[in-house]
């Protein structure tokens, strides 16, 4: 064939050509170093992680981990009322516990917890994906690592609670260890790769490598999941800067692709229109909130005066805002697994102000003629302006003081 416009002859490859040793020998050594490189699957490797083979001058498909999933999520506070109402109320709280009675108790001695509790306390959730883990033994051995990885010797207590659709666990650790340290603060990444990993294995100790009917059936559910998932990165690609998807282009996993779409569009992250699906320009950030606040997507059916689109994490990085809150969320509400409070504002915006404990207006009161700080409970309706101030520990907390009553203007 010609390979040049400019060429009258055909060009041809000898058939007495040799590729020379040397190149041979590099096209095989390349072959083994990613051999050896590539980590080795679940099936019958160590940690489980997908992985590439190298055969046949190909590569293979990535292998699944098959290991349990368990989600681990830690909460740090540093509040001793919120501390107390941990132990004392809401690990112990009636209907939570299996058969709808209410939980019980385990972990180190309660009284000695108790004569050692501080301020400063750590909340970790561990919720396996499988309800078929017993959940004390995994939350035993999980705390019995976390001590051999960090050096500590802690006080801790947990419950398992059987309330919802996986059963999970509340393991709260005291901020003081046995040997009287201070425990500093998990860092997210010890988050993410050690206790996450962890507590996958020792599931996957207990029940075995989820099976393929399994895997499949956890894929179907994920096309629902009020959060970011592996899916939404896939779509996050196909969408671009546009964050527009036209069905008629979707040629790589489509009936997925398409089924994820509709359930955004009903979840009000994405609206369909002229023949696209239209991803709002905060999908993403809505969907992980969700993950870390699971009362943010409900927070924005909430909102009483403004569009739900503007309804953002509040943070220090807004500066001091002023509006009327409108919604309060509790651990004490079924359906929420953190304290919240969503304040609406004049300017058309919306934050949802997550919090340790109770919100509570930062000022003072006299009491029974004895001058004394009072924190006066917030309530739905009050006006407010929230600003944020650093602790000496370089800890952002929102701090709430009441203000005159702001006009509202209707939203466009």
């Amino acid at each position: 064939m010609r390979h040049f416009l400019f060429e009258d002859k055909p060009y041809r490859i000898s058939p007495y050509f040799k590729r020379r040793k040397k190149e041979q020998d590099s096209a095989v050594a390349l072959a083994k170093l990613i051999k050896r490189l590539t980590p080795r699957s679940s099936h019958g490797g160590s940690g489980g992680s997908k992985s590439s083979g190298f055969s046949g001058g190909r590569f293979t498909k990535r292998s699944v981990d098959t290991r349990q999933k368990c989600t681990v999520k830690v909460h740090n506070s540093y509040s001793i009322e919120a501390h107390r109402y941990q132990l004392k109320e809401y690990l112990v709280k009636e209907g939570k516990g299996i058969d709808g009675g209410k939980p019980e108790l385990y972990g180190t001695d309660l009284e000695e917890y108790k004569n050692n509790m501080v301020d400063k306390n750590f909340r970790i959730i561990l919720s396996p994906l499988s309800d078929k883990i017993d959940l004390k033994d995994m939350t035993e051995k999980f705390v019995k690592t976390l001590e051999q990885q960090t050096g500590y010797s802690f006080y801790w207590q947990a419950a398992n609670h059987f309330d919802t659709a996986h059963h999970h666990t509340h393991l709260l650790i005291n901020g003081k260890d046995k040997n009287g340290k201070e425990i500093t603060k998990f860092p997210p990444d010890f988050v993410k790769t050690f206790m996450r990993e962890y507590a996958r294995n020792i599931c996957t100790a207990q029940i075995g490598h989820r099976t393929a009917s399994e895997i499949a059936i956890e894929k179907e559910k994920e096309l629902e999941a009020p959060r970011f998932t592996r899916l939404d990165d896939k779509l996050k690609e196909m969408s671009g800067e546009t964050f527009k998807i036209i069905p008629n282009h979707i040629y790589s996993d489509r009936q997925r692709v398409l089924t994820r779409l509709e359930n955004l569009r009903k979840l009000g992250m994405c609206t369909y229109e002229n023949g696209a699906y239209n991803l709002s320009p905060q999908w993403e950030d809505n969907l992980r909130a969700n993950a870390r606040y699971n009362t943010f997507l409900k927070a924005r059916a909430e909102l009483k005066q403004t569009d739900p689109s503007k309804l953002k994490v509040y943070t220090g990085e807004h500066g001091t805002i002023t509006g009327k809150v409108t919604k309060i969320f509790s651990p004490e509400d079924d359906f929420s697994n953190n304290h919240a409070v969503i304040v609406e504002c004049p300017d058309g915006k919306a934050y949802f102000v997550p919090l340790f404990k109770k919100p509570e207006f930062n000022g003072s009161k006299v009491a029974n003629g004895n001058k004394s700080k009072i924190m006066m409970g917030i309530m739905e309706g009050d006006s407010v302006s929230i600003e944020t101030f650093k602790t000496a520990k370089g800890r952002l907390t929102p701090v709430f003081r009441k203000t005159a009553r702001a006009a509202f203007s209707r939203p466009a």
